[in-house]
Order: C-alpha cells, then sequence, then structure tokens
C-alpha cells in the first residue's frame, strides 16, 4: 500500500509540474524547449506547396540611416488549378509593381518604366526575376513557397541555421519564432552575397508565415537597415477569377 502511495503521489507531482510549466509559458509567451517541434520551418514549407490556393495582404517597412522609414504594402492570390497568380506591390512614393498570371504565362509591369513584359510557357519564371529588388522581397517571399518545385529565388531559398527561438503572438496568434541567416546566391558562380540575420514567426496553428525581420550583417554605426514584412494571410480562400485579372494603366 505505501509503495502505491508513494507512487500515486509522484504521478500527482508530476502532473502538477507539467500544468503549472504549460501555464507560465503561456502567459509569458514561451514553451519548454521540449514542447518546441525542431521541423516547424519543414512542415511550414510542405503546407505553402500543398495549398490549393493562398492570399494575403501585407505591409513592408524600411527603416534605414539614422531614422528614416518607408512602407509599402502588398496583396498577394493564389490558384493552383487552373493557375492563377497576382502580386500587386504599392510604394510609399506612389511607384508600384505587379506580376500575374494564368495558364499560359506570367506576366509583370513596372509603373517607373510603364512597360509590360510577357512570359510564356514554359519559360516563365523570367516575370520574377528582378521583382526582389523592387519589391524588397516581399515578391519572393511565399511565392517561391508556393511553387515549391520552381526554383524561384526568395528569402527563404537559402533560409540557413534556423532554430526555434520561443514562441511570441502576433496580432493575437500564437506563432513559433525562429531565427537564422538568409543570403542571395548567384546560380553560375555559387557566390553569396547580402548576408543577413532573418526571424520569421510562423503560426502555431496554420503554419503560415505572419511577419519576417531582415537586418544585414554590417550596419555602420548609429545607423538602422531593417526590413520588417508583415501578412495576414489565408489558406485555400475561395478566389474569384477575376483577381487574377489585371490591365496596366495607360502611359
Amino acid at each position: 500500500m505505501c509503495q502505491n502511495s508513494v507512487r500515486v503521489n509522484r504521478a500527482i507531482f508530476v502532473l502538477i509540474f507539467f500544468v503549472i510549466t504549460s501555464v507560465v509559458g503561456e502567459v509569458f509567451g514561451f514553451r519548454a524547449a521540449i514542447n518546441v517541434p525542431d521541423d516547424i520551418l519543414e512542415r511550414s514549407r510542405a503546407k505553402y506547396a500543398a495549398l490549393s490556393s493562398y492570399a494575403d495582404t501585407g505591409v513592408v517597412l524600411y527603416e534605414f540611416g539614422t531614422s528614416s522609414k518607408e512602407r509599402q504594402t502588398f496583396t498577394t492570390y493564389f490558384s493552383r488549378a487552373p493557375r492563377g497568380f497576382y502580386f500587386d506591390f504599392k510604394k510609399e512614393n506612389g511607384d508600384r509593381y505587379v506580376i500575374w498570371g494564368d495558364p499560359q504565362a506570367f506576366h509583370n509591369w513596372w509603373k517607373t518604366t510603364g512597360v509590360r513584359y510577357d512570359y510564356p510557357n514554359p519559360n516563365n519564371t523570367g516575370a520574377f526575376t528582378t521583382a526582389d529588388a523592387q519589391t524588397f522581397g516581399a515578391a519572393l517571399k511565399i511565392t517561391a513557397l508556393l511553387y515549391a518545385k520552381a526554383a524561384l529565388q526568395g528569402s527563404f531559398t537559402n533560409f540557413a541555421d534556423a532554430v526555434v527561438d520561443g514562441t511570441e503572438t502576433i496580432d493575437g496568434h500564437r506563432c513559433y519564432r525562429l531565427v537564422g541567416t538568409a543570403g542571395d546566391i548567384y546560380g553560375a558562380t555559387g557566390h553569396e552575397s547580402n548576408v543577413r540575420k532573418m526571424t520569421v514567426w510562423i503560426d502555431a496553428d496554420s503554419l503560415l508565415i505572419r511577419k519576417v525581420v531582415e537586418i544585414p550583417k554590417d550596419i555602420l554605426p548609429g545607423h538602422i537597415d531593417r526590413i520588417t514584412t508583415s501578412f495576414e494571410p489565408q489558406a485555400n480562400p475561395t478566389l474569384d477569377e477575376s483577381r487574377f485579372k489585371f490591365t496596366p494603366p495607360s502611359s
């Protein structure tokens, strides 16, 4: 009887300990490392690759110099079958960059030049070649995950050494916070440039990305250089065909 009592007491103690640990973790925004899966990023990649449709609205906040800020906005619509794609990036200064796609081709248009370019299948990825630079990386962050087999170059293409840094609530959604290093690699030479620290917040429930912060490796003393990209994502929404139509304005 004594041994049974001891075992029961131990079991109760262990249960109480884990309940208290869980409650404290939720209150202070973290969980013990043992309870955090180590494959969050891969599960998130798989989630995007399996989506039949996707939509988001987002904001890019670019902080630079000693105190300067620029705020840009964007919208994304995606349908896997039949293929439909639309990305609309609007800069604070009035500039605009649009990429859209249909089953036959991808297209892009940049307000600064007023020129539309068409990229018919199968060589259609050229529509995204200059998009990263013109959109502060926003055009390819999620797009490269949605079109996982297309080998598009985005922030997550070369995201390395990622570790789970805890959990945090973003706009009411509990997220895993991952910290790693991103860089741009030139295919012809393999040379890596624009190496930066990247922190990613992945929704614990939907596995969709809600925020990304990128900070270059080298920053001048007294200066800031930070790009924060925030997303309001939707998994598998119902999207009307009109969402993927775009007619460039007349010059």
